[in-house]
């Protein structure tokens, strides 16, 4: 660090967006050992040293998410974003979650579609064990739906609660409602993909159909960190309220 100016130094797995994005957004550890700090760089003027080898995935291949290496870029007080560790404020980050839940959704929605498309071109849809697997997606696909709108009311604050602290006891049941939605999706996400194994067996997933990409694609991205501890966070909520079950996540906004 230098008067007025920061120098990076380390690297990045999974930088999504790698060799693409003009402007990255970044969490670096302040020099002062204050905290984690968010900063904007401005790639198109000091681009990072990118190892594309990295990113050998399983599914999501047409993604840029590469190793990426800032050793000896410099940054200013202006390319800082809000305060050390505003990054890691809840419920905004744990209640993040619901983002790549809904992502992780409209995946099974489009195997879903897909293995519509499929059985009608093939002639199966007066198969009763077609019909049987095409209800209980359809069945899981509005399952998600509800607990994305579910998760919605729940992360719904009142407009002030952009400067002010949102309280523990609010942050607490959002967070453990976010937990909820992202190991349903999961199970949604997973019995959808064996449905759809099913319904189109092994022509369906031959290429050029769609449902090898598909396949590994949601396989891939449901692989997100830490959803036993996420379970376990949930019913640790529940644990320590004596609240019916109905009422666990009413928390007024204002406590």
């Amino acid at each position: 660090q230098t008067v007025g100016r920061y120098q990076l130094r380390g690297a990045k797995t999974f930088a999504s967006g790698a060799g693409q994005v003009s402007r990255a957004l970044l969490t670096a550890a302040l020099p002062d050992k204050k905290g984690w700090q968010m900063l904007l760089l401005p790639t198109d003027q000091q681009a990072p040293t990118l190892d594309r080898r990295f990113w050998q995935p399983l599914g999501m291949r047409a993604t840029a998410s590469f190793r990426a290496q800032f050793d000896g870029l410099e940054l200013g007080y202006q390319d800082l974003i809000g305060q050390a560790n505003d990054y890691y404020q809840q419920p905004w980050f744990g209640g993040g979650a619901t983002r790549f839940a809904a992502v992780q959704l409209g995946g099974a929605a489009a195997v879903l579609d897909e293995t519509r498309r499929f059985l009608r071109r093939q002639q199966r849809t007066d198969d009763p064990f077609q019909r049987q697997r095409l209800g209980e997606m359809l069945t899981l696909h509005e399952a998600g739906q509800q607990w994305l709108r579910g998760a919605a009311e729940h992360a719904a604050l009142p407009a002030a609660a952009g400067t002010e602290p949102v309280a523990p006891a609010r942050q607490a049941a959002i967070g453990a409602y976010a937990n909820l939605v992202r190991t349903a999706t999961e199970e949604i996400c997973l019995t959808t993909l064996r449905l759809a194994e099913r319904s189109v067996g092994a022509r369906g997933l031959l290429q050029p159909e769609p449902f090898e990409r598909l396949h590994r694609d949601l396989t891939h991205y449901l692989r997100q960190p830490a959803p036993d501890a996420a379970l376990a966070d949930a019913g640790r909520f529940a644990l320590a309220s004596d609240k019916p079950a109905y009422q666990l996540f009413q928390v007024p906004a204002g406590k």
